[in-house]
């Protein structure tokens, strides 16, 4: 069974040199000619023992003797893993590409290739002691929050975002392209957890709520995700968004200086916790959660069942 394993370890080598693929072609020659209850004429069964149990030897005479006595054995044990670590592997990059998880559906469990991923960050900003402790959780409710979408909707997202977190911006692109591909058959919401890390995180949120009650949140949040998301955001740059956006300045600035909308930002934020939010972004699609950024087939899978039910 050595040269199976060895078919497949050149068989892999050799996509990247010239060399291995001679060496793939004998083992497959090996294999054939094993399966079909023939003698293996290339030797490189001899071969590979003998070379395997030489490099042992320089180590361990002991273990290399063991090696010689159990030859067959080790090498059926070998191929085994192998075969079982090619399926996992396999199976995990379907999932991956399917549900856009390599745990399976709606898993939110970690994948090693969201990590390997250029384009994907893993994480999400926050602190498990937000919640205190709390066990026994209730959804949240959409409440008087800004959405996009019908009423009657048969999937509802509401999303607990922060304006300081990168997670949160790195979700936006997802975000937006949920809306678009799925516009008149969800509501989006946006409910605010401004993260006490984040600085100045309440002044965003502030500040967009205030654009609100000019019929201007989506233009306003999306400029805090997109131009003035790195720059250190402050009372100045806030009236600077609004007047670019040609909003009333007199009814924003004293909006904002007033902490206008404060009560209903903390609403956002205790409903959030009640609901075992602790970081951002928190996405509920009905009855699912989904914690920080994912790829776009990942929130599509989650929809397209519920829009299924």
């Amino acid at each position: 069974m050595i040269c199976f394993v060895a078919l497949i370890v050149f068989s892999i080598l050799g996509i990247f040199s010239v060399k291995y693929r001679k060496l793939a072609i004998a083992a497959f020659d090996c294999v054939f000619r094993r399966v079909t209850l023939r003698p293996c004429q290339s030797g490189m069964d001899r071969k590979l023992k003998n070379k395997l149990v030489g490099l042992i030897s320089r180590k361990n005479i002991k273990l290399a003797r063991f090696v010689v006595k159990r030859f067959e054995v080790l090498s059926w044990i070998f191929t085994i893993l192998l075969l079982v670590s090619i399926f996992f592997s396999v199976r995990g990059i379907y999932f991956y590409v399917v549900y856009g998880n390599c745990n399976g559906e709606n898993s939110g469990r970690f994948c090693i290739f969201d990590a390997l991923h250029p384009n994907q960050e893993v994480g999400f900003c926050g602190d498990p002691n937000i919640i205190g402790g709390t066990t026994e959780f209730i959804m949240p409710s959409v409440d008087n929050d800004p959405s996009l979408g019908p009423e009657n909707a048969k999937v509802i997202i509401i999303e607990f975002g922060c304006y300081g977190c990168p997670y949160t911006r790195k979700a936006e692109a997802v975000v937006r392209n949920i809306i678009q591909k799925y516009e008149g058959k969800i509501k989006f919401v946006y409910r605010d957890f401004p993260l006490p890390t984040h600085q100045n995180s309440m002044m965003r949120a502030l500040s967009a709520n205030c654009a609100l009650e000019q019929d201007t949140f989506w233009k306003y949040h999306n400029l805090l995700f997109d131009e003035h998301f790195e720059h250190n955001f402050d009372f100045e740059m806030a009236l600077d968004i609004a007047n670019e956006l040609n909003l009333d300045m007199a009814q924003f600035t004293q909006c904002l200086e007033t902490e206008k909308y404060i009560e209903e930002i903390n609403k956002d934020f205790e409903d959030g916790k009640k609901s075992g939010v602790y970081g951002t972004p928190t996405f509920f699609i009905n009855d699912a959660v989904v914690v920080g950024p994912k790829p776009l087939r990942y929130f599509s899978n989650i929809i397209d069942n519920e829009l299924k039910k």
